[in-house]
C-alpha cells in the first residue's frame, strides 16, 4: 500500500456491485511514461503495481464482516461486540491521502478479499472490465428495482435448490443478499428458507420484497439512522443465538426459531413460514384454476363407444 499512498492518487470514483466496491484511483498528474506503465500493466493483472499507473482499481469484497472506517466514523458491527477504536482490529489495509485524511479495510473472520490492479480503459469506467465484478449476478438492489417483475422473477420460480441457498448464491440469481438479509426477505415474504419450486406469485413477492428491504437499509444509512425499522426481524435474530431453546419473539410476539438452511444458520417464524410440500414445479392458483376448468369441460367417451 505504500507504493499507492505515495503515488499522488486521489478517489475519482467507488462503484458497487454486489458485497464487492471498487474504489477508482488517478494520478493527479497523468504523464506519458506513467501511460505507458499502465498499458503494459494492463495486460498482466498480476503484474505488481510501481506507483506509475495513471489508473488503479482497488476491489474490496466485504465477505460477511468486511467494513470500510475512517476515524470520524467506524460502522457497526451487530454479529460482533462494540469496537471503538480506530483502525479497528483485524484491520489489513489502510489508504492515506496526500491530505492526511486516512480511511481504512477491516475484516474479523477474513472472508472477504482486496483485490489491486491498474486500468488503461475508457473513462468513466466500464464496470464489465472490472474483474471482481465479472463472476456477480446482477446486484439484487438495481435488478429488483428495474425487473418489471419478469427477468429474476422467471429465475427464482420453479427452482429445485431451496430458496435460500440461491439467495447466498451470488453467482445465481442477484449478488449482494448475506445472510441477515435473507432471513429478513423470508419473513417478510412468509416463505420458509427451505421452500423450492416457488410459484410465480411467490417470486414476484420476494423480488418485491428484497427492493423493499435493500432501499430501506440503504435509505436509513443515507438519513444518519443506524437503526433500521423496530418491525424487522433483524433487532432480535441474534437473540439466543440460535441456540435451542431460545425464546425469542418478533415484532408482534411470534416465537422465532432457528434452522440450518442453505449452509447457513436461519432465523423463522414457524407459524409464518411454512414449508410447502411440493414433489413438481409449482403453478400460480389461477393457472391451476384454468386447468382444472379445462380438464372439467372436456368431453368424456362413454365406455359403450370405447367398446365399440
Amino acid at each position: 500500500t505504500n507504493v499507492i499512498n505515495e503515488g499522488n492518487y486521489c478517489i475519482a470514483d467507488v462503484l458497487r456491485k454486489g458485497k464487492v466496491l471498487c474504489v477508482v484511483l488517478e494520478k493527479k498528474s497523468k504523464s506519458t511514461a506513467a501511460e505507458e506503465d499502465a498499458t503494459a500493466a494492463i495486460n498482466n493483472e498480476e503484474a505488481d503495481i510501481t506507483g506509475k499507473e495513471a489508473t488503479i482499481l482497488i476491489s474490496l469484497h466485504m465477505g460477511m464482516t468486511g467494513r470500510i472506517s475512517s476515524p470520524n466514523r467506524i460502522p457497526k458491527l451487530e454479529s460482533l461486540s462494540d469496537e471503538c477504536s480506530y483502525p479497528p482490529p483485524h484491520t489489513h489495509l489502510i489508504i492515506n491521502s496526500p491530505s492526511g485524511q486516512q480511511a481504512c479495510f477491516s475484516d474479523p473472520r477474513r472472508f472477504g478479499s482486496v483485490f489491486v490492479h491498474s486500468y488503461n480503459g475508457q473513462s468513466p469506467i466500464d464496470e464489465d472490465c472490472i474483474s471482481a465484478f465479472q463472476e456477480l449476478a446482477p446486484d439484487a438492489l438495481a435488478a429488483s428495482a428495474h425487473d418489471s417483475n419478469s427477468g429474476i422473477v422467471n429465475k427464482f420460480a420453479n427452482q429445485k435448490k431451496v430458496i435460500k441457498a440461491i439467495l447466498l448464491d451470488q453467482r445465481q440469481v442477484i449478488s449482494g443478499v448475506g445472510n441477515w438479509v435473507a432471513d429478513e426477505v423470508l419473513y417478510r415474504s412468509r416463505l420458509h428458507p427451505d421452500q423450492s419450486f416457488l410459484t410465480i406469485s411467490e417470486a414476484t413477492k420476494l423480488v418485491s420484497e428484497i427492493h423493499h428491504v435493500l432501499s430501506t437499509a440503504v435509505k436509513c444509512l443515507n438519513d444518519g439512522q443506524e437503526q433500521l425499522p423496530e418491525q424487522w426481524l433483524f433487532h432480535r435474530r441474534w437473540r439466543g443465538g440460535g441456540s435451542k431453546g431460545t425464546n425469542s419473539k418478533d415484532f408482534n410476539g411470534k416465537i422465532i426459531s432457528f434452522v440450518k438452511s442453505g449452509g447457513r444458520s436461519s432465523a423463522i417464524v414457524p407459524s409464518l413460514q411454512k414449508k410447502v410440500a411440493r414433489k413438481v414445479m409449482a403453478a400460480d392458483s389461477e393457472t391451476t384454476e384454468c386447468k382444472k376448468k379445462k380438464i372439467a369441460t372436456k368431453p368424456r367417451t362413454s365406455a359403450k363407444r370405447r367398446k365399440t
